[in-house]
């Protein structure tokens, strides 16, 4: 496919996501009815469709219309690409269309439509992250970071970053934690190479490895990770030594974990009913808004209310509520959120303290690599 028929195929894609269509399913739909197209192609398309969403306030500005084709026109300005040269530009180019409206200037763009967020998002973020607000907001219009933990029950740092370069990525450890790996090359292609498949490493944001990293877990503590969805901190802290109970109010997030802890070598008890259990340490990771991953979950960068935020805030504390019942007397609650905003961060604290004491607390957002995230810790006190 030439650049040009990839625009084209990437607006009707874009239309179909903005009719309803979540976007995997939408990229979906369009390789299977256009089989001609290589991976190659499909890798191409998914980059300009996934580029063009997370800045699709943006992009409809300039171009003129919230339809697949005022998006790209859009992103095609940001880009520098002139729209001229590939428009009409071959038989599979996207048309050209003499009514299309005048691109708008970038500057004369709100500011919330430049950092492409919804107002009530943006204003939150500029309230809860001051000065830090624009940047963090400029990271989540780009691509997140592809970040791998070493599974050190099976092997070492060194031996990962000499498995992926062998098998041609660009691998780089983070420097304050080196089971953290970065990859910065040919990332699609990690899922199939051996380092995964053989269970030596697992995909896993810097965010929650950090986090994890924080916690101290004497070696054979009894954990409970009560919101486990598809088990990554499970497996992560089966490597830290513990004796891991994975549970979560829907046990079809957790499908496919049997099969990641025998690839990892690790062993975790999988329940969907914890009955009156107690252990030394509950790790909630609960249900939020997301927003320190939008630039991986898009949709709701664009769908998420503030009635969606209050509902989490309500859903937080009574997770919170349920689980600390089954610490044992001194037992540690580990609160974590893949969010930004103070509410349901630093927030929950004081709700929290009326019946475990915070010991420590800390906050990741995208300047610190990776997507924002936090993480408190309590000692059971009643």
């Amino acid at each position: 496919m030439t650049p040009a028929a990839r625009y084209a195929a990437a607006i009707e894609v874009l239309d179909a996501m903005l009719g309803g269509s979540a976007a995997e399913p939408a990229l979906l739909r369009w390789a299977r009815t256009h089989r001609f197209a290589g991976s190659k192609d499909r890798a191409a398309l998914r980059d300009i469709v996934f580029s063009i969403d997370r800045r699709r306030g943006s992009c409809a500005a300039m171009g003129g219309s919230m339809t697949g084709r005022g998006l790209l026109r859009g992103y095609l300005a940001q880009e520098g690409i002139d729209e001229g040269a590939i428009f009409g530009s071959g038989p599979y180019a996207p048309e050209v269309a003499p009514n299309d409206p005048q691109l708008t200037p970038w500057h004369e763009l709100p500011q919330a439509t430049r950092v492409d967020l919804q107002p009530w998002i943006w204003q939150r973020l500029q309230e809860d992250h001051g000065p830090n607000a624009a940047p963090i907001a400029e990271a989540l219009r780009h691509r997140a970071p592809v970040w791998l933990r070493v599974n050190t029950i099976k092997t070492s740092t060194e031996e990962v970053l000499t498995l992926l370069a062998a098998e041609g990525f660009d691998p780089s450890p983070d420097p304050d934690l080196p089971t953290a790996i970065q990859v910065r090359h040919s990332s699609r292609k990690l899922a199939q190479g051996d380092v995964i498949t053989e269970g030596y490493a697992e995909f896993q944001d810097l965010g929650p490895q950090r986090a994890l990293a924080l916690i101290d877990l004497p070696d054979g503590a009894t954990v409970l990770d009560f919101c486990a969805g598809g088990g990554g901190k499970s497996l992560a802290l089966a490597a830290k030594g513990g004796k891991i109970t994975a549970h979560d109010a829907d046990p079809r997030r957790m499908a496919d974990l049997p099969a990641r802890a025998a690839r990892a070598g690790a062993e975790i008890d999988i329940k969907t009913n914890i009955g009156t259990a107690r252990f030394d340490m509950v790790v909630c990771d609960v249900p939020c808004s997301g927003s320190g991953a939008f630039r991986r979950a898009t949709n709701g960068k664009w769908q998420l209310t503030e009635a969606d935020l209050d509902h989490f805030l309500v859903k937080q504390r009574e997770i919170v509520a349920t689980a600390r019942a089954h610490l044992r007397p001194g037992g540690q609650l580990v609160y974590m959120t893949c969010s930004l905003f103070h509410a349901e961060n630093e927030g929950q604290i004081p709700f929290l303290e009326e019946s475990m004491k915070c010991t420590s607390q800390q906050t990741y957002t995208p300047q610190d690599g990776c997507d924002g995230f936090f993480v408190a810790t309590f000692k059971q006190t009643s």
